[in-house]
């Protein structure tokens, strides 16, 4: 399975021919940020089953997003890892470069991702909170069609910064270049 597939299938499901330009900018975002397919898949598919059919059509995948992240964070436990614990080292010392991280020893690999997911969350407000009135002003333009999601809103801001500032991201279950 791939993107491409993964737009067919919206398309199929909204018996649309084409995306919308929004949908192909959040389709390109869940790549960007390496959603697992799988877990996009279902969580369109589950959105899709819960809008009845005569409003699927002018209903936007992007919104959708609820239902993915629900998916991923319900895989989490299942994700195999190869040394969890040393990865979640690396990452914490990469966040360590830009804001003030607490001494933190998770359990297990699902404690390690949500400490993970908090500190990003961090990271990104830390981020927006400094950067100047100009480029926020800038982005929020950028991604004004998101507006009345605040979720995918929020989702395609923090990938514009992870991009600016070349960001890793900051999850034990995707692979590092």
């Amino acid at each position: 399975m791939s993107y491409s597939e993964i737009a067919e299938l919206i398309l199929k499901l909204k018996g649309e021919v084409f995306l919308s330009p929004r949908e192909r900018w959040f389709l390109k975002r869940l790549e960007e940020e390496k959603y697992p397919l799988e877990v996009v898949k279902k969580g369109i598919e589950k959105f899709y089953a819960s809008i009845p059919p005569e409003r699927r059509q002018k209903t936007p995948a992007f919104l959708a997003l609820k239902h993915i992240q629900q998916i991923r964070k319900r895989t989490i436990p299942r994700q195999k890892v190869e040394d969890w614990e040393e990865r979640f080292k690396r990452k914490l010392e990469r966040l360590k470069q830009f804001i003030q991280v607490p001494e933190v020893n998770p359990k297990s690999k699902v404690e390690a991702e949500e400490v993970l997911m908090e500190l990003e969350q961090k990271l990104y407000k830390h981020i927006w909170e400094h950067l100047p009135e100009e480029e926020k002003r800038e982005i929020l333009r950028k991604y004004a069609q998101f507006k009345k999601d605040k979720t995918a809103l929020s989702f395609m801001v923090k990938g514009e910064l992870r991009k600016k500032f070349n960001l890793e991201i900051f999850s034990l279950f995707v692979e590092e270049k």
